[in-house]
């Protein structure tokens, strides 16, 4: 699939070594032997280690099983039955409230399924020398696990019982992007037995790379009781559910793997009464990446943070600008803006972030570099070291951790703060508790809204802002019921709406002619807006499909190409984030699919029906013989048009042209970046680099706040 230069960061190679030999000492050892940082990709106790719910956490363990083809016939047949179960669990439960607990179910049927065919086949996150080493064949006593434990489960569930419930085990969800069953490792509280009225704390560990940890290690994942947590800033209690997302397997969640972190977290508040202002969000390594991304881009969710090592930023991590590191074009250096913590150091205002790293851990920059930022924004960062440690959790330094996050869990989060200071580079990322941008100026510059209460007056300050919107739920108005608070924003002086009974307030305001005035932007006309604001990578953070064209191509090179690159999207997604895309052939398309997901069409106007009713209304023109950006024209039998845009049949969704996700160099998590803005053409006549092999990259570009052509960005 690929063929990446550069070796791992690493810190990220010796975390991944630490991965495997954890793995390994899972397979031979109980779970309560295992040490070390990340010494599996998460964690989890059990309420009683004999129970099905237990077992279906752990397990296959003891010496290796070496793979015949009588063993492969009979996990074959398990695992065939195991679908069978499913498919009368779906019957069973269609439109049910209990359909979503067959994802429990799934999960151990993905993961047996996706080893078997992933072994031997090349494993894009297992890079040595720019050569990708093969997965490892299936792991029979870990299979014979969990088959035996899904069908454990669909036993119990076709019966109407749900016993793993009220047992730290395994869980899963249905993801809204492909549907496909996501797994995540759950630690209730000890002892628990659901009290009305009782809320819960909920302690959040994103884990680290594990280029081995696919699903099936991670469903066998060291079970142990609380010992087993040194390497987690907390520990099973009666007073915390603790979750461990898969996260998508390898991505330090980004993209499909952030929205897999909300998902899992949505899945858990659905089953258990958590309490919404003491959520703790932490992760080390990778995790440490993660944690320091959910905390910045998503300032207003948690009561505390706590990134451990990681990284904060792209271009010091990554050595680039430096010996045989170039700097990339400068619309990919903007593209960073996405994921580069630094950049939203000032979200941290509210949120109190407990940093840690060992004094000799080379990941040690992620926290000087948000040091810095924060610094610059008149904050300071809380850091704890673990004094002559490397990458890991120094024990003395882990329990100051603890007791800090214990502190501040115990305060809560503060839904309403009178003083909010928050900044964005784009839509996606656009609340900050009471205050929520709907519009930017341009996005990908950075934009700033400070806003603070004094008694009855709002002083609100924005930069490079067109369009937010005030909102208070009921009962957090900090103003008393009937009150029309006075607003200052920018200078302009407004009075807003009465409080109401119940202490809600909300307000929108939108910027016109440079002048702010309650109201909202027009409806007619397109304009980017949260979640519909590019780049392509965009489109695969919600529910997509695939579309391939049933009909002939203006150009056999071109449609021989646009195939070629659906089959690699599938395939991609697939290998990379670990689910099946759905697909369907344009012919198949019905107004349903229209209505809920970014269509992703692959092929020309020619070719492909869906993009033959959309041509005409797309800003970027495509004919039999030319391809027509803005005064820009290019021959048609060698240039392909790569987009994402709001669908023209339906504006509240995207469709994407001829491209999955843009970032395949997967050496290092960091490099897990958009490497395409809106647009691009690429010339299929020449090779590209490793994220386009097949093609190379000509003019690319952002649209502008309305959707309409700017110049090229390169």
């Amino acid at each position: 699939m690929m063929n990446p230069t550069r070796l791992p960061h690493a810190p990220f190679r010796a975390c991944a070594a630490l991965l495997l030999l954890g793995a390994l000492r899972a397979a031979a050892q109980p779970a309560s032997t295992a040490t070390g940082p990340d010494a599996s990709p998460a964690a989890a106790a059990p309420a009683n280690p004999a129970s099905p719910a237990a077992r279906a956490g752990g397990g296959g363990r003891g010496p290796a099983i070496p793979m015949t083809d009588e063993i492969r016939a009979e996990l074959t047949k398990n695992l065939a039955d195991l679908g069978a179960q499913i498919a009368a669990l779906k019957k069973q439960y269609a439109g049910q409230k209990n359909y979503d607990r067959i994802a429990d179910v799934e999960i151990f049927f993905n993961a047996v399924k996706f080893a078997m065919e992933d072994a031997g086949t090349p494993n894009p996150y297992a890079i040595t020398r720019g050569t990708a080493a093969p997965f490892a064949d299936v792991n029979v006593a870990q299979a014979r696990t969990a088959l035996s434990a899904g069908s454990q489960r669909a036993m119990e569930l076709a019966k109407g019982e749900t016993p793993w419930m009220t047992a730290s085990s395994m869980r899963g969800y249905f993801s809204k992007i492909d549907g496909s069953a996501q797994p995540y490792q759950l630690t209730l509280p000890t002892d628990y037995a659901a009290t009305p009225g009782q809320q819960y704390r909920l302690d959040i560990f994103e884990h680290g790379r594990g280029q081995t940890a696919t699903e099936l290690p991670f469903l066998n994942g060291n079970f142990t009781t609380a010992p087993g947590f040194t390497q987690r800033p907390f520990a099973p209690d009666a007073t915390r559910f603790i979750l461990q997302p898969f996260g998508r397997w390898c991505n330090a969640t980004r993209f499909a793997g952030e929205t897999d972190t909300l998902e899992a977290i949505a899945s858990v508040k659905n089953s258990y009464a958590i309490d919404e202002n003491r959520i703790v969000m932490t992760g080390f390594s990778m995790g440490g990446a993660s944690a320091w991304l959910f905390a910045t881009h998503y300032p207003d969710r948690w009561a505390a943070s706590s990134a451990g090592a990681g990284f904060s930023e792209t271009t010091v991590f990554l050595g680039l600008g430096r010996g045989r590191n170039p700097m990339p074009s400068a619309y990919q250096q903007t593209l960073w803006h996405l994921y580069d913590s630094v950049d939203y150091a000032i979200n941290l205002f509210n949120q109190p972030m407990i940093a840690y790293a060992g004094t000799q851990d080379g990941q040690r920059q992620a926290s000087e570099a948000m040091k810095t930022a924060m610094a610059a924004e008149g904050l300071e960062l809380e850091r704890v070291d673990g004094p002559n440690v490397g990458h890991t959790y120094e024990p003395g330094a882990r329990l100051k951790i603890m007791a800090r996050l214990d502190e501040l869990a115990s305060k809560g989060r503060d839904p309403s703060p009178r003083e909010i200071r928050f900044t964005t580079w784009m839509l996606r990322y656009n609340k900050s508790y009471w205050v929520t941008l709907e519009g930017l100026e341009k996005q990908w510059d950075r934009a700033r809204a400070n806003a603070k209460v004094e008694g009855n007056a709002i002083t609100l300050t924005t930069a490079n802002v067109s369009a937010l919107r005030l909102d208070w739920a009921a009962g957090l108005a900090p103003f008393a019921v009937g009150t029309k608070p006075n607003l200052t924003v920018d200078g302009t002086a407004l009075t807003l709406p009465a409080v109401g009974a119940n202490k809600s307030l909300a307000a929108s305001l939108v910027k016109t002619d440079g002048k702010w005035r309650l109201g909202t932007r027009p409806t007619s006309g397109l304009h980017k807006t949260p979640g519909l604001q590019g780049p392509i990578d965009d489109a695969f953070m919600d529910s997509f499909m695939i579309v391939r064209p049933t009909g002939t191509a203006f150009n056999a090179a071109v449609g021989k190409w646009t195939a070629g690159e659906a089959d690699r999207a599938i395939h991609d997604w697939r290998e990379s984030f670990r689910g099946e895309a759905r697909v369907k052939k344009d012919s198949e398309i019905n107004d349903a699919d229209i209505a809920a997901h970014n269509l992703v069409l692959f092929g020309d106007p020619s070719s492909n029906a869906i993009l033959k009713r959309i041509a005409a209304r797309l800003p970027i023109k495509w004919t039999a013989t030319s391809v027509t950006v803005g005064d820009k024209i290019y021959p048609a039998d060698s240039s392909v048009p790569l987009m994402v845009f709001p669908n023209p049949l339906n504006p509240k969704k995207y469709v994407v042209l001829n491209s999955g996700f843009t970032f395949h160099d997967l050496d290092n998590n960091d490099k897990m970046n958009p490497k395409l803005p809106d647009w691009a053409v690429v010339d299929i006549t020449k090779p590209g680099d490793i994220n386009l092999p097949t093609a190379a990259v000509g003019p690319v570009g952002f649209f502008d706040e309305t959707w309409k052509l700017q110049g090229p960005a390169n």
